[in-house]
């Protein structure tokens, strides 16, 4: 059989690019094993439109926001069902040094940050010494639904292999890639942390961070925001449950679920929270990240049909759909791609 382009891995990155190049007209085939454990699947499905402890605005916000926004709207309604919720960040300050900077933060540039103060509407649901700022626009997705959905669409189309990939299975040509008995004209790797070790494209500056997840269930607190308490964020999941996380851990011994997350991710809780929860489940997962911080996206400079899009890091949720739409597009009709993330800017390293 055979296919315009091979796509590896199927999580948010590669299921939008699939999308946008059927969409194209591009036949493709996904080559995914379904790993639970995949960053997507640990991921919240947050898009927060300011960055860091210094609350600045996210790099290309004002592109990626109603890119995001459009995206997860048209696939929520191929769906039948709401993907992406517009909603708002509660900050609660964790000290005066913590409330100064929002303020400032929020002088400097009131877009998205808002300083007034809503402990009278969250005092029964947290412990607020220092009171709460507001983060306002940002997203929830879906990214569950979105995945299930696309890989039952993908399996029902013939266009999705269910299992891991190879590359010593994996022939690539000038021309062509051949991959079991199917043939592509190329092929897309978007397979997460897998690309640290890609021959391919094992030179470009990977910086593969571990984040770890609690889920806990919450069912007295409001779940119509997200609740952010230092490096703590609590994003609703379903059915009073609510993502707790996550860390940021670029020096890890082991990629399995850490005692210690859990007991100290715990006591910020017990401190935190005035109502009660439970721990239901604790998971990690290795983000893809660029140390630039921002993503790969392209063609290898010297095998041309070998291509990437991947290191969106924790920001994917936001940069995924605006750069899935460019790459479909420079794959169809030529148009270039962002200099800031396409691979020529590492042509040097890889053309050694």
């Amino acid at each position: 059989m055979e296919f315009d382009y091979f796509i590896v891995g199927q999580g948010l990155c590669g299921t939008l690019l699939a999308r946008q190049l059927i969409n194209a007209g591009k036949r493709i085939l996904v080559i995914d094993d379904g790993n639970p454990d995949a960053s997507s699947r640990v991921a919240g499905g947050l898009v927060n439109p300011v960055t860091g402890k210094r609350m600045v605005r996210s790099w290309m916000i004002d592109q990626l926001l109603p890119a995001a926004i459009e995206e997860y709207t048209a696939i929520g309604n191929e769906i039948g069902e709401q993907v992406v919720t517009v909603t708002d960040i509660i900050d609660c300050y964790t000290s005066s040094d913590d409330k100064l900077l929002f303020y400032e933060r929020a002088s400097a540039d009131n877009e998205f940050l808002s300083a007034y103060d809503l402990s009278g509407t969250f005092s029964n649901y947290f412990h607020l010494p220092f009171g709460t700022g507001q983060i306002n626009p940002a997203l929830h997705v879906k990214i569950d639904t979105i995945l299930n959905y696309w890989r039952d669409r993908l399996h029902a189309s013939g266009l999705l292999a269910n299992t891991s990939f190879n590359l010593q299975e994996c022939h690539v040509a000038p021309e062509s890639v051949t991959w079991n008995g199917a043939k592509a004209s190329g092929i897309i790797f978007c397979d997460g942390q897998a690309g640290n070790s890609n021959p391919y494209f094992q030179m470009l500056p990977w910086s593969k961070d571990k984040g770890e997840v609690l889920i806990a269930s919450i069912p007295t607190l409001p779940g119509n925001h997200i609740y952010r308490h230092g490096h703590i964020s609590l994003v609703p999941w379903n059915d009073g449950l609510f993502w707790v996380g996550a860390s940021h851990d670029w020096k890890y011994e082991t990629t399995a679920p850490t005692d210690r997350f859990r007991t100290n991710t715990i006591s910020v809780l017990e401190k935190w929270l005035k109502v009660p929860f439970e721990i239901i489940d604790h998971r990690s997962s290795v983000r893809p990240a660029n140390f630039d911080r921002k993503p790969f996206v392209g063609f290898h400079p010297q095998a041309h049909n070998v291509g990437i899009f991947n290191g969106m890091g924790g920001k994917g949720f936001s940069m995924a759909p605006y750069f899935a739409r460019q790459f479909s597009a420079h794959i169809t009709t030529g148009e270039p791609i962002l200099a800031d993330v396409s691979i020529e800017r590492y042509k040097k390293i890889l053309s050694r």
